[in-house]
């Protein structure tokens, strides 16, 4: 379960950077705050699978 709840930080954490970028700065870094938003979606992915391969499983 806590590994849903990580993907669900790291899905929060991009809206927040998406919105952030539209409206605080007025879509100036849209495309820092697009590349923001893919590593965070890579970096998670990887994490996620990491995590469920090699940590051991809760009984």
């Amino acid at each position: 379960m806590k590994y849903v709840w990580g993907m669900f930080i790291l899905m929060a954490m991009m809206v927040v950077v998406t919105l952030t970028s539209e409206f605080i700065f007025d879509g100036e870094y849209s495309a820092i705050a697009s590349w923001a938003v893919v590593m965070l979606f890579f970096f998670g992915s990887i994490f996620f699978a990491n995590a469920r391969y090699y940590l051991p499983r809760e009984k």
